[in-house]
This record gives structure tokens, C-alpha cells and sequence, in this order.
């Protein structure tokens, strides 16, 4: 039995940093070193820079995520905003219920970064950036996350591996939604 757990361990590792190619571009790559994340994701979107900085910064909408319980954002200052939110998540045979106090700092119309002031994490922080393309815009994501939990890592890196996949497939399907909706509205919000 400890060789069968020392052979699936080393299979989700061997595995874990290969970047994936999904819908609307979506690339994923998550790295581990001890008890670190790193994760990079991209995906193309039709929404102009101005709409999809729109998109990354309606905090409330984080709702319409698969596992967001609650998702509320208090304004700060004119480019800080704090957010509290409430997420289920399912990891292998887990049910977890995380609860997290963001701070978010706004750079309009280019980036968005964060760090996890409270919560169920040792520490979370990354950044969004927005760059231009001729279909619209392209949405990267960097992040350094350790986690503080009693779940075995090999659990974790099988999370980290196949849910963030869903996770930022789900935020590019929201971002299309968004477009659909219009593009020339949100980007007329960004002349005010």
C-alpha cells in the first residue's frame, strides 16, 4: 500500500507543473516547492481593456463562481478595496469551507493586485494584469499561495492541478458572458 501512495504521489508531481491549453486560450500552470503555489494562468476574452478591468474589479460578481457562497466588497480609498468572501470547495474526498479577507489595489485600466489580509490560507497574493489584442484582451493571473490545512500536499497538488483548471475555465466563460452583454457599455463606463 505505501509503494501504491509513493507511485500516485509521484504522478500527480510529475504532472503538476505542465501548463494546460483549454477554451479561449485558457493557459494554466501551477508549481509547488514545500509548502508553496505558484500559479499562472491566461486566457484571451472579447472584452476591451477597460471592460475586462471592469470585469476583474466587480468583486460582487465573484457569486456567480461555482463553490462562492458569499462574496462582499467594501470600498476603501479610490483604487483599495477590501473583500470578504466565503468559498466551498470539494477536494477529492474533502468538503472545505474557506473564508478569506482580501485587499485588492486598482491600477485603472492595467492590473489588479491582492493580498490575503485574514483567512483560512498561511498567506495568497498575486495580480491580475490586462493586456490588449486585436480579438480584445488578454487576462493574466499570477499568484503565490501556501496553504494551512491538514490535508495532505499530494491532495492539495490533485486540487491545485485539476480544480484551478476549472476555476480560471469558469472565469474566462464569465468574462465571455460579460462581453455578450456588451462591451460598448462597459467601456463607456470608462470614460467617467
Amino acid at each position: 500500500m505505501t509503494k501504491l501512495i509513493l507511485f500516485l504521489t509521484l504522478i500527480l508531481a510529475s504532472t503538476i507543473a505542465r501548463p494546460d491549453v483549454h477554451d479561449h486560450g485558457l493557459q494554466v500552470g501551477v508549481k509547488r516547492q514545500g509548502s508553496l503555489y505558484t500559479f499562472e494562468a491566461s486566457f484571451d476574452t472579447s472584452l476591451t481593456k477597460c471592460a475586462a478591468y471592469r470585469y476583474l474589479t466587480d468583486y460582487q460578481a465573484a457569486k456567480d463562481m461555482p463553490g462562492v457562497i458569499e462574496s462582499v466588497a467594501y470600498r476603501e480609498s479610490a483604487n483599495e478595496v477590501k473583500v470578504e468572501r466565503t468559498v466551498d470547495e470539494h477536494i477529492l474526498f474533502f468538503d472545505v469551507r474557506l473564508h478569506s479577507v482580501i485587499k485588492y489595489t486598482e491600477k485603472p485600466f492595467d492590473s489588479v493586485s491582492f493580498t490575503q489580509l485574514a483567512g483560512d490560507s498561511k498567506s495568497f497574493h498575486g495580480s491580475w494584469d490586462i493586456e490588449p489584442n486585436q480579438q480584445g484582451s488578454t487576462l493574466k493571473f499570477r499568484g503565490l499561495w501556501e496553504p494551512d490545512t491538514l490535508i495532505p500536499l499530494f491532495i492539495i497538488d490533485h486540487f491545485a492541478r485539476n480544480g484551478l483548471i476549472d476555476k480560471f475555465n469558469a472565469i474566462a466563460r464569465l468574462a465571455e458572458k460579460r462581453a455578450e452583454k456588451g462591451n460598448d457599455m462597459l467601456s463607456a463606463s470608462c470614460l467617467n
